[in-house]
């Protein structure tokens, strides 16, 4: 536990368990004010994060100091996440291929849906596929590319239940009250319905090694989960696990190596040319997990 560092008084219970009993484990080292460009989703500066404390009585860790982050989102704009599309797709097509194996079909919202990558793919796959999204500027890519995404958060008047099959692909690691949002989807799901989650496992072996230089530390992540309290805040909101996987990401080649390069010195950094961006490559770092869960019969 640091104690050379003077954080921000915690007044948060823990967002998980509801525990009140919460110690600082890492301070803020994030230099000169928040911005939209700092919460980006292809922001590279890892290991910089807002004051990191832990639930001692579930092990959950959460920058309680960064609760309300909304007005970021709804302003952000990151071109690189447009540009690196194609490889993104790849990713929600093999997220979706593992649906299909509960849900082959029906009613879809992902939640967090950036500019529609997923949505697109689903509809493709054949589902009746919408999203919802509080980026301004990620709305409006999806709407230049044809795409039902509303802009906004639950719940969204346009967001009609019940859903088949709801995603929440690296969301709830940006959210502050991550019981409230399940809640929310707990109203829209259909009671056969599935919900796809995926999240940063803190207690992976990647984790381990790199310590506060993993790359899932960056200021907008502000909730840290394993296993163990993934499907804790789950069975909270009245869902059960039922299946598990670790996905497969895919990235650009140059979009690769420019991350590689932020672990590296200067002198030993790799160069990239501009042919790098049209070779993708699958990668399986096993430090994320995807879940899928069920509504629990009691709460039906």
């Amino acid at each position: 536990m640091r104690k050379n560092c003077n954080p921000h008084i915690s007044h948060s219970s823990c967002w998980v368990c509801g525990s009140e009993q919460l110690e600082i484990v890492k301070c803020s080292n994030i230099k000169g004010p928040l911005n939209s460009k700092t919460f980006s989703i292809s922001d590279s500066n890892y290991g910089t994060t807002g004051e990191i404390y832990r639930c001692v009585d579930c092990g959950f860790l959460q920058c309680s100091s960064l609760e309300n982050v909304l007005s970021f989102y709804e302003n952000l704009q990151d071109d690189s996440y447009e540009t690196s599309r194609p490889a993104r797709a790849l990713q929600a097509r093999k997220i979706l291929n593992t649906v299909r194996r509960y849900k082959p079909k029906g009613r879809l919202l992902d939640i967090g849906a950036g500019s529609g990558i997923l949505v697109e793919q689903a509809i493709k796959l054949g589902y009746n596929a919408e999203g919802i999204e509080p980026a301004k500027w990620l709305v409006s890519k999806a709407k230049e590319h044809g795409l039902p995404v509303h802009l906004g958060i639950l719940p969204h008047p346009e967001v009609r239940h019940p859903y088949d099959v709801v995603a929440l692909i690296d969301v709830i690691e940006h959210v502050p009250n991550p019981i409230n949002l399940l809640s929310n989807i707990h109203n829209i799901v259909a009671k056969d319905g599935i919900v796809v989650a995926v999240a940063p496992d803190i207690d992976s072996l990647l984790a381990r090694i790199a310590s506060w230089k993993w790359w899932h530390f960056r200021v907008a992540h502000i909730g840290y989960f394993n296993r163990k309290t993934f499907e804790m805040l789950f069975n909270k909101a009245g869902f059960r696990l039922i299946g598990t996987s670790r996905p497969t990401w895919y990235f650009t080649l140059d979009y690769l190596l420019e991350r590689v390069n932020t672990y590296l010195p200067h002198i030993m950094w790799i160069p990239t040319k501009s042919f790098f961006r049209k070779i993708t490559i699958p990668l399986n770092l096993r430090d994320s997990m995807l879940g899928i869960f069920k509504i629990s019969q009691e709460w039906q």
